[in-house]
């Protein structure tokens, strides 16, 4: 008996519950079904008594009623299971479009964020309004094509910032970016590839080819003097 105090199960769990029901139901019926085709296949050795001349018939047609009860019942069956089986999928398509949602939205919350943030680095660094518009306005376009920095949710935010910044050929002050809540997060969740967060092992940055070289010219290095070389004594 079903305790009524009990929470009522998920429908997944319902639908594959039922489904594994049928099967025993449809498994049943089909070795009845089997089981009368044996009994059929054996019925015309049967000899009819004298008694009752039409027993051997009335046999013949019994089993023929039973085994097609039997067969209708397990179509029924499995044209339930296929309905089932619709049904689960359909819920899975369900939940898979409310993950997909679920994930859009967190997308979006976070290219607003990361919007913000270059907002605030552009205002700081660029005096000229309209040049600010333009820079904001393509940082804007960048983040809505996953192709060039892939999914936003796979990166840090401070990464995002750093990609963007770079592209635009903006310098922002990290040291006052990392005072703000969303930077101290990252660096207290040692967020991988973070510009807050050193990764471990990481190696030094090459040389830049295009650092200051000293302006003063170089020296030639002195040379030894050649060494006279003993010439042969003439006869």
């Amino acid at each position: 008996m079903t305790d009524p105090s009990a929470p009522p199960a998920a429908p997944r769990d319902l639908i594959e519950r039922q489904l594994r029901v049928l099967g025993e139901l449809a498994e049943i019926g089909l070795n009845l079904a089997r089981a009368i085709e044996r009994r059929a296949a054996l019925a015309p050795t049967c000899e009819p008594s004298a008694e009752a001349p039409g027993a051997a018939q009335a046999m013949k047609g019994d089993v023929w009623l039973a085994y097609t009860r039997i067969a209708r019942a397990v179509r029924l069956t499995l044209a339930l299971q296929s309905r089932l089986i619709q049904d689960l999928q359909a819920l899975d398509e369900a939940a898979e479009r409310q993950r997909l949602g679920g994930c859009s939205n967190a997308a979006r919350a976070r290219k607003a964020r990361v919007r913000r943030i270059l907002a605030r680095v552009i205002d700081a660094e660029i005096g000229d309004e309209a040049e600010a518009g333009r820079l904001a306005a393509e940082a804007r376009e960048r983040l809505e094509h996953d192709d060039i920095y892939g999914d936003v949710l796979t990166k840090p935010v401070g990464e995002l910032i750093a990609l963007i910044c770079r592209d635009l050929g903006l310098s922002p002050d990290w040291s006052l970016l990392a005072e703000e809540a969303w930077a101290q997060a990252e660096i207290a969740g040692g967020a991988a590839q973070s510009p807050f967060v050193s990764p471990p092992g990481r190696r030094p940055d090459p040389p830049d080819p295009k650092a200051a070289v000293d302006p003063r010219p170089t020296e030639p290095r002195p040379t030894e003097p050649r060494r006279a070389e003993p010439q042969a004594a003439s006869p």
